[in-house]
């Protein structure tokens, strides 16, 4: 048995968008499971969640509270900002291991940073990195903490060996995840998300998944945890993690931190029967695509008790879609809202701004698309190139010194993208206000002359190279 103590990095007062704008706290769901399947092994866990944690100061002081043999740093795999890999968080993990080591504990890292540059973290003393899906691999490294190193680590473990860093073989991903023990709740404080969730939005949520991975290509996807497996957890699993949560913490709204939910027909239809069967009625939200929103789907989703589904269509432009490899159509998206808005269930787009090819053209499809549909909700980010995928082998030779956002409102272009990150900013804000404003029948021709006075001004947002490219056409 080891003393253990399990944290994540990601500080929300380090992140200004999350903090002052969105403030939509989760308890760390992957970290969590990672403690339930360390304490079936007879370990003892301690939980640092630095999610409502004020910063590195709460931790110190956990860490000396605690004393362990071991620090374990595992990031959420579910929360998607992780995977954006910000620099506040690489930056706090790296003090997390310099508090450890200065106690002489065995430090290990999961995270999708750690899983694409392991040697950032080991260059700075961590002991182990595991890539990838780590739930079992790590209960295996911690079994052999106290046996030699050579020829005992499981696959998925990358350490240094004096100035060379050695990669175990890859481990695939687990296929039946009904196996895994739940998430630990008990080691959280509900009542602070509670009071949280609360003050800001005035009801309590949490977060569950019902799923692993996303089957899908779409090529600035990127996929360091699970690659292209999907692994599904059984209806009456996430039925009965619904109903634990419901009877231990009473959420007003429940959020699925899948990447993709429901993708098969006939699961959606079991899990309306298990919901159902439980006679539970929690709202809640996920995330799907828009060519698996039909009539039948959207039926067993309203009667599961789905209040809101976002959808990633990204584009309004065939051609941008097309190019992201998104495998999906304009029409996809209208023939899904059309069936949502049947069932009375809420939609959200996701957008994208800044892809490669992207110029005016496609941005005023992109208005005009989100003008048509009139989705209840959009999120706007910029392109975002990271390390795994095609679209960031495509950019790396025209990356900024800047490779990473600080924090998930950034915005800067770590490559060169048509055009600033100030104009991105200025088109997110439109977009959102117009979308509101028509919602609520108050947009005016104010917003059309924004608009067009924003089209009318484009260029001298247009980014150093593109200005070159101009001139030269």
């Amino acid at each position: 048995m080891h003393k253990i103590l399990l944290a994540h990095a990601f500080f929300l007062n380090n992140d200004e968008k999350q903090i002052r704008e969105k403030f939509k706290p989760y308890p760390p769901l992957a970290t969590l499971y990672a403690a339930s399947q360390l304490r079936a092994c007879g370990n003892d866990v301690s939980l640092f969640d630095a999610s409502l944690s004020s910063g590195m100061d709460d931790f110190r002081q956990t860490f000396s509270t605690v004393s362990p043999e071991v620090l374990v740093i595992y990031e959420d795999d579910f929360n998607f900002l992780t995977k954006m890999c910000l620099s506040h968080v690489r930056d706090a993990t790296l003090e997390m291991i310099r508090v450890a080591k200065k106690s002489h504990a065995t430090v290990i890292v999961h995270s999708s940073d750690a899983s694409d540059q392991p040697d950032v973290y080991l260059e700075n003393d961590a002991d182990y990195v595991i890539a990838g899906e780590a739930d079992e691999v790590l209960v295996e490294l911690v079994n052999t903490l106290s046996m030699p190193r050579a020829d005992t680590l499981p696959n998925g473990v990358i350490y240094r060996e004096k100035e060379q860093i050695i990669h175990c073989p890859k481990r695939s991903p687990q296929r039946n995840i009904d196996k895994l023990k739940p998430p630990a709740w008990d080691l959280v404080n509900f009542e602070n998300y509670r009071q949280s969730w609360i003050s800001r939005h005035g009801y309590f949520s949490l977060n569950l998944v019902s799923t692993r991975g996303c089957p899908y290509r779409c090529n600035w996807c990127a996929k360091p945890i699970w690659g292209q497996q999907y692994s599904t957890h059984s209806p009456d699993f996430v039925a009965d993690q619904i109903a634990y949560l419901h009877k231990h913490a009473a959420p007003d709204h429940i959020w699925f931190a899948d990447d993709i939910f429901g993708l098969k027909k006939l699961w959606v239809k079991q899990f309306a029967a298990a919901m159902d069967e439980r006679k539970i009625e929690i709202p809640f939200t996920i995330q799907s695509r828009a060519d698996l929103i039909d009539d039948d789907v959207a039926s067993n989703l309203a009667i599961a008790g789905c209040k809101e589904v976002w959808m990633g269509v990204e584009s309004g432009s065939q051609a941008i879609l097309n190019a992201m490899d998104k495998d999906i159509d304009i029409a996809d998206a209208l023939k899904a809202t059309a069936s949502l808005r049947l069932h009375g269930i809420k939609i959200g787009f996701f957008i994208q701004l800044g892809y490669l090819g992207e110029d005016l053209p496609e941005i005023i499809k992109t208005r005009n698309l989100i003008l048509e549909v009139l989705p209840d909700n959009i999120g706007v980010s910029v392109s975002y190139p990271l390390p795994g995928t095609s679209f960031y082998d495509n950019v790396k030779r025209e990356m900024s010194v800047k490779t990473h956002w600080k924090e998930s409102n950034d915005l800067d272009a770590v490559f060169n993208s048509t055009f600033s990150a100030d104009f991105y900013r200025k088109i997110r804000h439109h977009l959102h206000g117009e979308l509101q404003a028509t919602l609520n029948n108050q947009c005016t021709q104010a917003w059309q002359n924004q608009w067009q006075a924003l089209m009318a001004g484009a260029d001298q947002y247009r980014t150093e190279s593109q200005i070159t490219i101009a001139s030269i056409t």
